[in-house]
């Protein structure tokens, strides 16, 4: 017993030793999927919110056509520190051609029914699709003719001796409950999938390199002269991959955990905990996947006559843990206990149940562990099954 496991192990630091002299392939692998996601999100998010938060802070510049037609409008926008700019051509051009983020058109019977007690309409030429900063110019633009309209309704009522609060029949009184750690979980929707993408990619290349690179390369067949077992070999060259994997995964737990300083949490009302605790359970069910992701590679890449087709085959499978992760960012989902025996599934639920600062419990915790577990060793069953085949190995 001793023996194999040794042999096993010989197996597995040589493949490791192998996997990290490759650095094109180790930079890939985990630089790619645990440092430089973490990373370009801290970035992303700190650039939007600064430019949106230096957006509302800025003066508010609106292009009008027909001020002359709503003088007061225009006397009350102006004593909101508004700078008015006069506009002149087609609203619509204007705004296709960027030129404009919003256009307020004012009609020249504006003023009549404005002082007929009839409602006057103001026009606004905006995209809703714009992107960047120019929807919070489009939201205080809104809120200001909201303002204006409010406060001359109510102006009117009172001058005919009328409560406005008649207009309110219902008072609707809200109550969030959301938590700052919820919204904050909101933002990071995405983390359990940056963690299982981490993993896949962590094991992806030496998974391909160890069956499908062996076989490109006519070395599998000197590799199998040694005197040792060919599950114990493929054992060996299974652990080396689940290293790497966990391995990628653990480093971007870390970049995750030292990146959230840098993010702007406390602007938006969020916050985040990545404790101890919390990276503790996070690693212990993410764990099992690393045995499903590298026996799912090691069966495509067995199939696989080259290293580029292995690659393009195991390139696809990272579409698998998107799949649970875009539909719980959309889909509003209870938890059942069949979801958390579900590999990929659980790890996504159990870990925005965390982020929300949920209480989770243990038997799930226990059945996202056993679910992916027993799936990765049917699946490592079956890899060692496909590497005793003499056909599928040396196929053409």
């Amino acid at each position: 017993m001793n023996k194999q496991m040794q042999q096993i192990k010989t197996v597995m630091f040589k493949e490791i030793t192998d996997n990290v002299r490759d650095k094109k392939s180790l930079l890939s692998s985990i630089f790619m999927g645990a440092v430089f996601m973490p990373v370009l999100f801290v970035f992303m998010i700190n650039f939007t919110v600064n430019m949106a938060k230096d957006k509302q802070e800025s003066q508010l510049e609106i292009a009008i056509q027909g001020a002359d037609n709503a003088k007061s409008f225009i006397s009350f926008v102006k004593s909101k520190g508004v700078k008015i700019n006069e506009f002149s051509g087609d609203a619509t051009k204007a705004i296709e051609n960027k030129d404009e983020e919003a256009v307020i058109i004012i009609p020249e019977d504006f003023y009549e029914n404005f002082s007929s007690g009839i409602p006057a309409k103001i026009e606004i030429y905006y995209d809703a699709t714009a992107k960047g900063t120019t929807n919070v110019t489009q939201r205080r633009i809104k809120a200001l003719i909201s303002e204006y309209s409010n406060t001359i309704g109510m102006s009117r009522l009172q001058l005919r001796g009328i409560s406005p609060l008649l207009l309110k029949a219902i008072v609707v009184e809200k109550h969030d409950v959301s938590t700052s750690q919820s919204k904050g979980a909101r933002l990071l929707a995405f983390l359990p999938y940056a963690l299982i993408l981490g993993l896949f990619m962590g094991s992806m290349y030496l998974a391909i390199d160890t069956m499908a690179g062996e076989k490109e390369r006519n070395s599998l067949e000197a590799l199998l002269l040694n005197p040792i077992k060919r599950s114990h070999l493929l054992l060996g060259k299974l652990f080396a991959t689940i290293s790497f994997g966990l391995m990628t995964m653990i480093l971007t737990l870390i970049t995750f955990k030292l990146a959230m300083p840098f993010m702007p949490l406390e602007k938006m009302g969020m916050s985040v905990d990545l404790g101890f605790k919390t990276l503790s359970i996070m690693t212990i069910i993410l764990a099992p996947l690393a045995i499903m992701a590298a026996s799912l590679q090691t069966i495509i890449a067995t199939f696989s006559k080259s290293f580029k087709e292995a690659q393009t085959y195991v390139g696809l499978l990272i579409i698998v843990p998107m799949i649970p992760s875009i539909a719980l960012m959309i889909l509003p989902v209870k938890e059942k206990l069949w979801m958390m025996a579900t590999p990929i599934l659980s790890q996504n639920l159990i870990i925005n149940q965390i982020m929300r600062g949920e209480q989770v419990e243990v038997v799930s915790i226990i059945a996202a562990i056993v679910g992916s577990l027993l799936i990765g060793l049917i699946l490592a069953l079956v890899a060692i099954k496909l590497y005793n085949r003499e056909s599928l190995l040396f196929s053409d």
